[in-house]
């Protein structure tokens, strides 16, 4: 560690190692609800096309995140499997109950998803021995969570 530091993660190897968790952490959470979410979209309405959407949109922000962890020097694991099966299709019965619960759980699940963006971004700022390009690369997919979760706000049912 530094002289007159106090944080663990001025340590760059624990630091790229704490990264590479944050990263592991989100692309889970892409890995998971993504079919979640196009489970959601089975619906043949304008909520169904747009949670079809964030469905693809999160299954591109996973890809980002494998290259990301790779680019630090480490492995994505595996964390899908028959899951995303099974995701796909909880996601799909649950829209049958109707649009207001698949509603107000792809908002919670936005929520957590944006919430995962911006722990990642706060673990990667100014982290010592990662590359700043990780954290640029980062942006683009926490700005697109944030806007999933604005097209799934409070008034959502209106606009969809």
């Amino acid at each position: 560690m530094r002289a007159g530091s106090d944080g663990m993660l001025d340590e760059p190897s624990l630091s790229r190692q704490w990264v590479a968790r944050r990263l592991q952490r989100a692309l889970s959470m892409e890995r998971w609800c993504g079919p979640l979410r196009e489970g959601f979209g089975r619906q043949r309405s304008k909520t169904g096309e747009i949670l079809r959407k964030h469905g693809a949109s999160a299954a591109d922000r996973a890809h980002s995140l494998e290259s990301l962890i790779r680019g630090i020097g480490s492995e994505p694991y595996r964390s899908t499997g028959v899951g995303a099966h099974a995701a796909r299709l909880g996601g799909r019965v649950v829209s049958f109950t109707g649009t207001a619960l698949t509603l107000r759980l792809a908002g919670m699940i936005a929520e957590q998803t944006l919430s995962e963006y911006q722990t990642l971004e706060a673990f990667v700022h100014d982290a010592p021995g990662i590359d700043p390009e990780v954290g640029n690369a980062i942006l683009p997919l926490h700005t697109l969570a944030a806007e999933e979760l604005d097209e799934l706000g409070p008034d959502a049912d209106s606009r969809l």
